[in-house]
């Protein structure tokens, strides 16, 4: 996936590009997976943070073709402690409703060697500029990010609804991110802490000998 067809807009910009849907009768299955990337995979690097501050949900289309979205984590100033995931099924391309759910089978729902806690709420309101969207949420927390490291944020899909190369190389599924973590200071800033720290000590080590000597004679 690449920048192009990733969702670097904002939540509320792509609001009025979706119609709608009609009550659906059934549901189809989405599970998250949130890990270190796998470099056998193809894929292409989203740089966040510079772009999209914290807290903000942005959203792209999926699964694309190779399954997984290669995310960098640069330009945000943050180790990410937290992140939240989004179903959109009031915006999506699909007639069908979708939820997210176990679907490799492993007994629970989520899966991350970056997190150890994952919660899930099917039933979540989120809220943009005053209106109101069913979204599913699921929350991945109890681990980090680090600052300028890569990351793997996929969807595995029951019915799987990725699209051939031929056909595109997004799926139909909208799904929504944002993040928020723990300031990384800049290394000149540790530095200048570092002098500050020095010429203090430093500092108090002369007039200790001053007064030393002053006593002295």
């Amino acid at each position: 996936m690449n920048t192009k067809n990733i969702g670097t807009l904002v939540f509320s910009t792509i609001v009025t590009s979706f119609l709608s849907l009609a009550p659906v009768a059934a549901a189809i299955l989405v599970e998250p997976v949130l890990t270190t990337p796998n470099p056998n995979l193809p894929s292409f690097d989203f740089e966040i943070g510079s772009v999209v501050p914290p807290r903000r949900v942005i959203v792209w289309p999926a699964p694309d073709i190779s399954g997984q979205e290669n995310f960098l984590n640069q330009g945000t100033g943050l180790d990410i402690t937290t992140m939240d995931l989004f179903l959109l099924p009031d915006l999506d391309k699909l007639d069908d409703d979708v939820i997210w759910a176990d679907v490799n089978l492993d007994g629970k729902i989520g899966v991350s060697n970056l997190f150890a806690n994952i919660e899930v709420d099917n039933n979540f309101i989120l809220e943009v500029s005053g209106k109101r969207y069913r979204a599913p949420r699921v929350t991945f927390t109890g681990g980090v990010i680090l600052l300028g490291t890569r990351f793997v944020a996929q969807t595995l899909t029951e019915p799987d609804l990725t699209v051939p190369p031929e056909v595109g190389n997004a799926g139909p599924l909208l799904v929504g991110g944002r993040y928020d973590g723990v300031p990384v200071p800049e290394p000149s800033t540790i530095f200048g802490l570092v002098s500050a720290l020095g010429f203090e000590v430093l500092f108090n080590k002369k007039s200790f000998g001053k007064m030393l000597r002053k006593r002295e004679s």
